[in-house]
């Protein structure tokens, strides 16, 4: 990779811009061939070629910079950003949630991650929370949203929406994560996950669909 030259003043955004995502391919890099706890911060800046003050510019520390791999990572395999606003049906878009959760656990690349954040998790407890941040603003807030205007629409009974959609999700997820995890997954396809997902589906339609009185109630 051809080395950006930075005069005197401020460089140009785009400029700035390549260069963190040059900083956090290399650390991403890294994270994952040597772990975090054998991974610093001048090994970060000497693979990037980069100097460890211009780093720390941009990053904090090595919690901050590793954060940032893991929102780039989960937003990137996620099914996009954007927050569901007045979707005519929550339930739909909750079940298209899950079919995303379930290709982001099958993808290699996140897997490998999730490993090293098991791995290093006692030690280092900051990389849960990096994890645990960007899965919720990817997945489990947007899950908690729909199930939330489900229940105004009066599709969904009453009851906690954090635990209806972590009940829907690790309800999805879990098996095929550990699996995933333990490298004991079989050959898997879209339609092994079509398959999977009506099954919970249909299971958690059943459990969260309101009572006679409570539809009266609406």
């Amino acid at each position: 990779m051809e080395r950006a030259r930075i005069g005197p003043g401020r460089p140009p955004k785009d400029l700035v811009g390549r260069l963190d995502d040059h900083v956090v391919a290399v650390a991403d890099a890294l994270f994952v061939e040597k772990g975090y706890g054998a991974t610093s911060i001048a090994s970060i800046a000497a693979r990037a070629r980069v100097g460890k003050q211009t780093l720390y510019r941009r990053f904090p520390d090595k919690a901050a910079l590793f954060r940032e791999v893991i929102r780039r990572r989960i937003g990137a395999m996620a099914l996009g950003q954007a927050g569901i606003v007045d979707t005519p049906d929550p339930l739909a878009e909750l079940r298209k949630l899950g079919l995303g959760a379930l290709d982001m656990v099958r993808d290699p690349e996140f897997l490998r991650l999730y490993r090293v954040i098991i791995a290093e998790a006692e030690p280092f407890p900051e990389l849960a929370c990096a994890a645990s941040d960007n899965w919720g603003a990817s997945f489990g807030d947007r899950c908690i949203e729909a199930i939330k205007q489900a229940q105004a629409m009066g599709l969904c009974r009453p009851g906690s929406p954090e635990l209806l959609a972590q009940s829907f999700l690790w309800g999805l997820i879990g098996d095929v994560l550990l699996k995933g995890l333990t490298n004991s997954a079989g050959p898997e396809c879209r339609a092994a996950d079509e398959n999977r997902l009506a099954t919970i589906w249909s299971i958690f339609l059943e459990g969260v669909a309101p009572t006679e009185i409570e539809s009266a109630r609406l």
